[in-house]
């Protein structure tokens, strides 16, 4: 597992965080503990059910209806956080940046940098999607 100081890069974000299993009962243990709502669902049904898995944040505001960018990215973090927790994973940090909350859900289109300009590719983790579509969650 990475604490905070690791340095990303491609081959430390496409490493497995979890097994199948273990997003199984991390999904079903953040329901439990604080709800999902439905929002957090149809997020992960959607990027679940979207070309290779793969979503913007751009593409969760305007599919979902949210506000903005930045509602999306907030409800994206919030439940990645979440489903972080109950795996005991901690996500990357490069310096002095917030902590990428998305890598407990996803990793990032290999060569690309977040810009935070809601354009960044989520793609989500195999072990996730398998898990999603075991639950019939997606």
């Amino acid at each position: 597992m990475m604490n905070e100081t690791t340095v990303m890069n491609e081959t430390t974000l496409h490493e497995p965080i979890a097994t199948t299993d273990e997003f199984k009962s991390a999904l079903l243990a953040t329901r439990d503990w604080m709800g999902i709502s439905p929002i957090q669902l149809q997020m992960l049904q959607l990027q679940c059910r979207a070309p290779e898995c793969t979503i913007t944040a751009s593409q969760i505001a305007t599919q979902l209806g949210l506000k903005n960018v930045a509602a999306a990215r907030l409800e994206y973090a919030s439940f990645a956080r979440a489903v972080a927790d109950k795996l005991g994973y901690a996500p990357p940090r490069v310096g002095k940046t917030a902590v990428r909350w998305w890598c407990a859900l996803s990793v990032g289109r290999p060569g690309t940098d977040d810009k935070g300009d809601g354009n960044f590719e989520w793609v989500m983790r195999p072990e996730l999607v398998t898990a999603l579509r075991m639950m019939k969650w997606a």
